[in-house]
């Protein structure tokens, strides 16, 4: 992958400073944290060029160019390690700065997206981290230790987000793991036109995922839902998703053949984001080969999802958390 976007060292560093002087917590007030992101947003100098190539983001066809990489991002520099038993709290208690989530709200911020979180997610933090929990090491989940295969954020679930960001915070190049992702509307095109028929049609079923399931939130059955929709729409989960009859389940291997045909590999570094539309692309991690299970242990990623508007789903927020999905 080719950045789209590359920090200068001024810009980044900056940036990092103005973070530093966060008064709150993401994770105890968050209308106070973002409120506070979008001050940044119309006073820093360095926001400048930014700002510029967000603004461009607007213009994108999305179903073309839904993907896209920035290096050099401002991100903590103090990396804690969390207790493997329970990294969600253990995060709590020994973070103290909060500089990738201000610049995952000031990415939100300056593209004019807002981010939502799900009650089913831990707790309903709107930033929330891949980093290996012991209890989920052999999950389908972002927890896992191993091969996540090629999925949808909230691949069934009654509010998708629109939007995926995900910044590096530590990894090692000695383990052989990457990043996939592919482009749903080349998948789509490639398929022969029964195959796509079958698709269409609300013949599979997908299972909630292992994260909002282990929550304990009572989501109840999730509803069986077609693969295809339009000429850009993939809503699958591989290996969880199945095909309700014999013909189904037929299409459904050609086109998870598909996305393995198409897929781009991504080998993550730290201070790189990359940011995707999740009504467009399809994406998960492939791990070819530990070498040094410690690090492993420890590799740290943070994501946060985005939509247009929260506007719409207001409907679904829990009374007293606005922006936190209650499911």
């Amino acid at each position: 992958m080719r950045p789209d976007f590359v920090f200068r060292d001024g810009e980044r560093d900056s940036l990092y400073e103005a973070f530093l002087n966060a008064f709150v917590s993401p994770y105890h007030d968050y209308p106070a944290f973002i409120t506070w992101i979008r001050e940044i947003a119309q006073v820093r100098d360095a926001v400048a060029r930014y700002r510029h190539f967000c603004d461009g983001l607007r213009e994108r066809d999305l179903a073309a160019d839904p993907l896209m990489l920035i290096r050099n991002a401002p991100i903590d520099r103090d990396l804690p390690l969390f207790d493997p038993a329970d990294p969600v709290r253990s995060k709590y208690e020994r973070k103290r700065t909060f500089a990738t989530e201000s610049f995952l709200a000031l990415h939100a911020v300056l593209t004019r997206t807002e981010l939502v979180a799900h009650a089913s997610v831990n707790g309903g933090d709107f930033f929330h981290d891949i980093y290996p929990k012991r209890a989920m090491y052999g999950t389908q989940s972002q927890k896992t230790l191993g091969t996540l295969r090629f999925h949808r954020d909230f691949t069934n679930h009654f509010v998708r987000p629109n939007f995926v960001t995900t910044v590096v915070l530590r990894d090692t190049p000695r383990n052989a793991v990457y990043s996939t992702y592919v482009v749903n509307h080349d998948v789509i095109r490639s398929l022969e036109d029964d195959v796509l028929a079958t698709l269409r049609e609300p013949r599979f079923h997908t299972p909630y995922d292992d994260i909002s399931t282990s929550s304990g939130s009572p989501l109840g059955d999730a509803p069986d839902h077609p693969v295809v929709a339009g000429d850009s729409d993939l809503r699958l989960f591989e290996g969880r998703t199945r095909g309700l009859d014999e013909e189904a389940r037929r299409a459904l291997d050609e086109c998870v053949k598909a996305l393995h045909d198409y897929k781009i590999v991504y080998i993550p570094r730290p201070g790189e984001m990359v940011a995707f539309s999740n009504d467009h692309v399809i994406h998960g991690r492939e791990v070819h080969e530990i070498r040094d299970m410690e690090s492993m242990r420890r590799r740290w990623l943070m994501k946060a999802h985005g939509v247009y508007s929260l506007e719409p789903l207001e409907g679904y927020f829990l009374p007293d958390r606005y922006g936190v999905v209650d499911g």
